[in-house]
């Protein structure tokens, strides 16, 4: 299953209608004031969305790892010189 980001580019609020027709080709997880998060198994119907809607963006979903914020001991030298 793909997740799909759909963001509204017109007036708010989200018309009703688009979001009927975006809840029959896809399972809708998340509404937020102008973006739509989705579920779908077949790419065919995003793309057949796209054509359906022409004020909305369409885009994949992309997940990005937080960095960590955990202190780390970092690999000092001696008194030789050599890395311990």
């Amino acid at each position: 299953m793909a997740r799909y980001l759909l963001a509204f580019n017109g007036p708010l609020p989200l018309p009703p209608d688009d979001l009927r027709l975006i809840g029959q080709q896809a399972q809708l997880l998340d509404t937020s004031r102008r973006t739509v998060l989705v579920e779908t198994d077949a790419d065919h119907r995003i793309h057949k969305l796209a054509s359906q809607l022409p004020n909305w963006t369409i885009s994949p979903e992309t997940i990005t790892p937080l960095p960590t914020t955990r202190p780390a001991i970092r690999k000092g030298t001696n008194e030789g010189g050599s890395i311990t």
